[in-house]
């Protein structure tokens, strides 16, 4: 995929009120960085410290990388694919479509392969139940730019801030009625738990964490005016998930497990403002930090136990100083 770095040049996270650039806003930026903690959002992407790359994050790139050269690969041949399911010959299908799948630059050591199987597999299911016609996607991995100003209350008085929205969003499908369906790939787990007697439950927070991020994508595409801003149905697959272990029993003693997992639902009508209102008020929260100048921090143990920037946090008696924590990084390095 081709970035476009001259959007980016725009834009920056170091900014304050009379700043010639905008305010980028991305979704990892707001939905998890700021909304998971803002003082952590203020070391990262004000402070720009520096992080480790994690597994999981290799992991994400590498399956996303494959995921979206294979639909590129694949388009000459979806229908004998098709074709080949309808005479029953799934194995020959699925060779297509392991044919269609690009060649690393280097071998995969983290459980790539599995993630990447288990996603075949779920899109030969949709090519048989589904057809053809709209098997292929119309976005895959499209990254958009909207340049925009929004208004926040502070003081007393209506505050302008130019803003740079940005994104990449994985996928987008055509719908049987012509309109579009977002889809979300992710590489981590999706957990759902029970108590004994119980049916199995999604964990709520990741609902609404995953539609919150769905939102921003699809508010994203109408304010970059884009084609494909119709949006009537947006969901996520974690085609990881069935090969992470995770403790059976959570910390309330319920039964708990993580599996691969495929979600597709409308987001018209109530779910549609109720996520597009959340979006915003975490906009205005977050122009209300810049303008303050204050990040405050929002400590758990659980959540801070994966934060880089523990040994700096106030909440954890650190020095509050980035400074600090870069200074240790380098000597680590």
């Amino acid at each position: 995929m081709t970035r476009d770095f001259a959007a980016y040049r725009k834009s920056t996270y170091q900014w304050e009120p009379g700043h010639e650039l905008h305010l980028r806003i991305t979704k990892s930026s707001l939905t998890s960085d700021f909304d998971y903690c803002p003082k952590q959002y203020e070391y990262k992407r004000i402070h720009k410290l520096p992080e480790p790359q994690t597994d999981a994050m290799l992991k994400g790139i590498n399956v996303h990388d494959a995921i979206e050269k294979f639909y590129i690969n694949v388009a000459a041949s979806v229908q004998k694919a098709h074709n080949l399911l309808e005479a029953g010959k799934r194995d020959e299908a699925m060779e297509i479509f392991y044919n269609a799948l690009p060649v690393p630059d280097e071998p995969y050591i983290l459980g790539e392969p599995q993630s990447i199987e288990s996603r075949l597999k779920m899109d030969l299911d949709r090519l048989q139940q589904s057809g053809h016609e709209n098997f292929l996607p119309v976005i895959n991995e499209l990254e958009l730019h909207a340049f925009v100003d929004e208004t926040v209350e502070f003081d007393g008085e209506d505050i302008t801030v130019p803003i740079h929205y940005v994104g990449i969003i994985d996928r987008g499908f055509r719908t049987d009625e012509g309109n579009i369906a977002l889809m979300e790939l992710k590489t981590g787990k999706w957990m759902q738990t029970r108590k004994i007697g119980d049916d199995r439950k999604d964990y709520n927070y990741k609902m609404a964490s995953m539609r919150t991020e769905m939102a921003f994508y699809k508010r994203l595409l109408k304010l970059a005016d884009h084609d494909y801003q119709n949006v009537t149905h947006w969901g996520w697959v974690y085609p990881s998930g069935a090969f992470i272990e995770v403790p059976p029993e959570n910390k309330y003693g319920n039964e708990q497990r993580s599996i691969n997992y495929i979600h597709y639902e409308p987001c018209t009508g109530r779910r549609d403002t109720d996520y597009k209102n959340r979006i915003k008020r975490m906009v205005n929260n977050l122009l209300t930090a810049y303008l303050t100048k204050n990040f405050p921090t929002e400590p758990s143990v659980a959540k801070c136990a994966w934060c880089s920037f523990k040994s700096i946090c106030p909440s954890w008696e650190g020095s509050n100083d980035p400074e600090e924590y870069r200074k240790a990084w380098e000597e680590e390095e």
